[in-house]
Order: structure tokens, then sequence, then C-alpha cells
């Protein structure tokens, strides 16, 4: 008979620690037992009860028997709750974390020689169709390389398709002061400047183009989620000040050009960022946003050329699948016979 394995997942936020629990699930049905734990009693132990998982409101009591410990937690509480459990974890068992930063968490969880840390950062959020192509940040001591845990995971991981880079949390966190910390600041800046100069989002939908409903998109997606944990990636990086001062920095030069009418200057900075970053990289960026416009366009041709046949939709969120006939469309909705309007962010169409 095969061995079960004990997984304690520590809470975190709804959207990444279910998909985590049920990805397990789906992959190693037979060979885990999983439970989560969570500060809300009746609504994580409802939501567990619906996956067809344990729960339990006590961090300690769940660690104390669990072969395998994940801390999905979120990153202003990771480190108390990793000092205040670590100690009752069985000598033995694998701790990882799926923080979106990693010097601290590392740190606090390599306290103990008796158990196998993997520090872990899945870069993507719970609504993908696969790992497929995802990719996996480790940051695990050289030791910890060749244990058969380690070994497994990256297996796993390669086997499914999913893009693995092996960083030192130094690294890993010098890397998300931009990728993370530049990329969200720009959006919260470009928010908070159309609210400062009550622009109007909604008329200039008039006026779009497709890389500005590409941007406001952006912009509007980071708004839409929880601030609380983009200001804990903003403050919990100490690699991120430095790039705060050289966006303000960059931002006054740019300023300084434009209000003096040089354009000499201007162009220069631009071509010389483009030289830095690399021309042909310049290109495959463009190809790609191309690539999202072309499919974004393709969708409504799809659309235009089944009006009146049945067709086939699916949830991307929930994986509901409905089929109708085609009565009318525009960029935002699709209407099928006798059923409600359905949003096109949120439907794929199969068929």
């Amino acid at each position: 008979m095969n061995k079960v394995y004990n997984v304690t997942i520590l809470w975190g936020t709804d959207g990444f620690w279910k998909w985590l629990t049920e990805y397990i699930l789906q992959e190693f049905c037979d060979s885990v037992s999983i439970t989560i734990t969570g500060r809300n009693k009746e609504k994580w132990n409802t939501v567990s009860q619906d996956i067809g998982v344990m729960f339990s409101d006590n961090n300690i009591s769940a660690v104390q028997n669990a072969d395998i410990v994940i801390y999905s937690v979120p990153i202003s509480l990771t480190e108390k709750t990793i000092n205040e459990t670590l100690p009752y974890i069985p000598a033995g068992s694998v701790v990882a974390d799926v923080t979106s930063i990693k010097k601290f968490p590392s740190k606090a969880m390599n306290v103990r020689d008796d158990i196998t840390v993997i520090p872990t950062h899945p870069m993507f959020g719970p609504y993908i169709s696969s790992i497929a192509g995802q990719v996996f940040v480790l940051t695990p001591e050289e030791s910890v390389k060749m244990t058969p845990e380690y070994i497994f995971l990256k297996w796993f991981l390669e086997e499914k398709k999913a893009k693995i880079k092996q960083e030192t949390p130094e690294s890993h966190d010098k890397m998300m002061a931009v990728v993370q910390g530049l990329t969200h600041l720009n959006m919260f800046v470009v928010g908070e400047t159309m609210k400062r100069l009550n622009f109007s989002i909604e008329n200039s939908m008039d006026f779009i183009s497709p890389i500005y409903k590409l941007m406001v998109s952006s912009v509007g997606r980071y708004l839409w989620q929880n601030p609380g944990l983009y200001a804990d990636i903003q403050m919990y990086n100490d690699e991120v000040l430095s790039v705060h001062e050289a966006f303000l920095e960059t931002t006054h030069n740019f300023h300084d050009s434009v209000r003096s009418w040089d354009s000499g200057k201007f162009c220069h900075d631009v071509l010389a960022a483009k030289d830095f970053v690399w021309a042909h990289t310049c290109q495959e960026w463009q190809e790609y946003t191309d690539k999202i416009i072309y499919m974004l366009g393709r969708q409504l041709d799809l659309l235009k050329e089944n009006i009146w046949k049945q067709i086939s939709l699916r949830n991307i969120y929930t994986s509901e699948q409905v089929t109708g006939k085609l009565l009318d469309f525009n960029e935002n909705e699709i209407c099928l016979e006798g059923k409600k309007n359905y949003n096109l962010n949120s439907w794929e169409i199969l068929s």
C-alpha cells in the first residue's frame, strides 16, 4: 500500500491557496491527506468541506503530524507564523513557502537542520489553465538540491512543462524589486494620477487604441485586487526603495525634457533605453503585444462568423460550460438565445 502523506497548507489568500490545494488533490489524490488552516473558522470549514479536505483553526496542531508543510500566508504574517509553528513540525518533514519575497522566509525556515526546506515562488495567480510555461522560482540551499524531495519536485515541474528558475533568496528579491516592485508601482501611479486629474476612464473608451486598452486593463487588474498584498510586496522587500529612487529620478528626467522642449534629449534617452534592452528584445515584445491584439480581434471575427449558429462557451474562472444559438455580440458581451448575456472577458469560445 502506498504511503499517504499528510500535507498542511497554512492559510493565505482565498484564490491562490485554494488553487494550490485543488491542484495537489488533482495530481496526488491517492497519496495525500490535506489539512488547511484559517482564521475565519466558519468560512474555511465550509470551504474545506466543499473541496474535500480537513480544516483546523489551530496552526500548531495542524503541523504536528504533517509530512509536508506549505506556508501560504500573507507576507506580513509569514515570519511570525513560521516562528510559531516551525518547532512543532516533525523531523524529516518537507517545509516550503509560496511567498513573493524569499530572504526572510528562507532564513526563518532554515533554523532547523532536521527538515528539508524548499522556499518557492510560483510566479502566477490562480486563474491558469495549466502550469505549463509558468515560472516557479526555487531558492533552496545548495545541500537541499541533492535531496530526494527536491529532485522529485524539480522532476515533477519539468514533466508538467513548468519553467524552473533556481536562485538564491538574495538574487530573487533583487529581481522581484523590478519585476514586481517597479511594475506594481507604475500601475498604481497611473491609476492615482488619473484620479488626481479627475480623468474620465469611461469617456476615454471612445478614443481607445488596443495598446491603451491593454494598459488601462493592467492598471484596473492591480487596483481590483487586495492592496494589502501589494503593500507587503513593496514594503517587505528591502531591495525596493532603491528601485523607487531610480524610477522617480527617471520620471523627473523625462518631465524636465518635456518642460524644456528638449526633443533631442528626450529621444536620446528613449533610444538609450532601447539599446540597453536590445532592439531585438523590443521587437519581440512588440510581436507579443501584437499577438494579444490579434487574438482579441480574432475572437470578434469568430463570433461574426458564427452569428445565428450554435456555439459553446466555457467560464475561465469556474469552468462552467454553456451552449446556445448566438443572437448578438459586441466587444464586451455575448448574447445566446434564451440565456443571459455573457461577459466576453470571462468566457472562452470553445466552438
